[in-house]
Parts: C-alpha cells; sequence; structure tokens
C-alpha cells in the first residue's frame, strides 16, 4: 500500500546575507518545510509574494535594502493568513513591540540553534504561541492604547470564542484552557480555530493582538514579573 507524504510548509527566506539564506536552506532540507523563494530586502519579498505564496516568512528585520518592519505591514496587509517570523541579531524590546503590532507571529534571535528555528518553525506552523507571556505583555501594552471604534469586528464571535479569546491573551496552552472553561482540550482546539478563522488572522498571537486593538483585553491582559 503506498504511503502519502505529509504536505510540506512553504516558507519565504528573506534576508540580505545569502550565506544565512543558504544556512535556513540547508537546515530545513529532509524537514515538513520546503523554501520556496528568496528575497535580499523587504521591497523584493513584498514582490515575491504576489507570485508565490507561502504558509510563513522568515523576514530579518535590518537589512540593506529596507527595513524588515516596515516591509512587514505591508506583507500581513496584502496576506493576511501569512504567517511572519522576524529574525534580527538585536534583543530590542522596541522591535519587538512593532514586530508584533505590526503583525508577526514571533520575534527570534540569529544567534539561536538550527534546532530552536527549526522548533519556532513547527511552533509557528501549528498557530502555537512562539511568544512568552513576558514578551507578548511588553508587546501588548503599547498596541492596546489603539482601542479601535468598529463595533461590526467582534460580531462573528460567539460569547464563549471570546471567553477563549480573553484566556489565549494570558499564554494559556489549550489544555488549561480547557480545565478553566470545564470543556475538553479538543472543543478548545475547534474555538481558537474558529477565532482565527473569523478575524481573518494568521495565528493565537495575531488573535491576541486583534482583542487588545478592539479593546476586548484589559490594558496589562498579564502578571508582569520582570
Amino acid at each position: 500500500m503506498t504511503s502519502i507524504e505529509p504536505q510540506k510548509v512553504d516558507v519565504v527566506l528573506v534576508d540580505d546575507h545569502a550565506i544565512w539564506r543558504d544556512g535556513v536552506k540547508g537546515l530545513l532540507e529532509d524537514t515538513e518545510f520546503n523554501v520556496i523563494g528568496e528575497a535580499a530586502s523587504g521591497k523584493e519579498a513584498i514582490d515575491l509574494l504576489t507570485k508565490v505564496h507561502p504558509r510563513i516568512v522568515l523576514l530579518d528585520i535590518r537589512m540593506a535594502g529596507g527595513d524588515g518592519l516596515d516591509a512587514l505591514q505591508t506583507i500581513k496587509a496584502n496576506h493576511p493568513t501569512v504567517s511572519v517570523i522576524m529574525l534580527t541579531t538585536y534583543d530590542n524590546p522596541t522591535y519587538m513591540a512593532r514586530a508584533v503590532a505590526g503583525g508577526a507571529s514571533g520575534y527570534v534571535l540569529k544567534g539561536v540553534g538550527g534546532e530552536q528555528l527549526l522548533e519556532a518553525l513547527q511552533a509557528v506552523a501549528q498557530g502555537e504561541m512562539l511568544l512568552s507571556s513576558q514578551d507578548l505583555t511588553r508587546s501588548l501594552r503599547g498596541v492596546s492604547m489603539e482601542v479601535a471604534n468598529s463595533r461590526d469586528l467582534i460580531k462573528p464571535l460567539s460569547d464563549r470564542e471570546l471567553e477563549v479569546l480573553r484566556l489565549l491573551a494570558t499564554g494559556l496552552p489549550n489544555r488549561e484552557i480547557a480545565s478553566i472553561l470545564f470543556i475538553s482540550e479538543a472543543t478548545v482546539k475547534t474555538h481558537v480555530e474558529h477565532v482565527i478563522q473569523k478575524l481573518g488572522v494568521s495565528d493565537r498571537v495575531q488573535a491576541v493582538v486583534w482583542a487588545a486593538r478592539h479593546g476586548l483585553l484589559p490594558a496589562e491582559p498579564f502578571t508582569d514579573e520582570d
């Protein structure tokens, strides 16, 4: 009986260093990820995404051809369901806040090992939280000041879905959300999938950012232990 290979997750690499792109391509060989395109600048990435349709974009922040954070906003505006992981050599809270507010699913330092980068890609591909709750706290403090006035945006969400969305903001996994709401973990997963689909976002992180922007979360949704 012929076995069916699992579908690959398409990835685009955006970095102005070809050596780094080659290294990541080598890392992703024989994994569930497939590099379908490369770009050396934000502008090239924006142009490339009119021709290819990846699930994930690995996007450098500082490039000779332009700021990756500016490119991020255009990419998310044109392709809201594409997940973008920002890459940088700088552990900079301002960059991180701009990245999350701009639509990024994660923020990864270039100094991480190959195994950690692969785990980050796998987490984002599965729609999981890549940022820690502390990182998301710092980022959402800025985002939550931008409360929108569009009431109709929350109409598609049921009361239960709103409860799940608020609990997502705490960084809790599905298992713990299920325990709090006295429902099964499978039911929580279904609610999360429905929330993501209804909001037209790429993952859990962006669902939480959406909620913050629309005044559905308190100004400080987590307890900051820093």
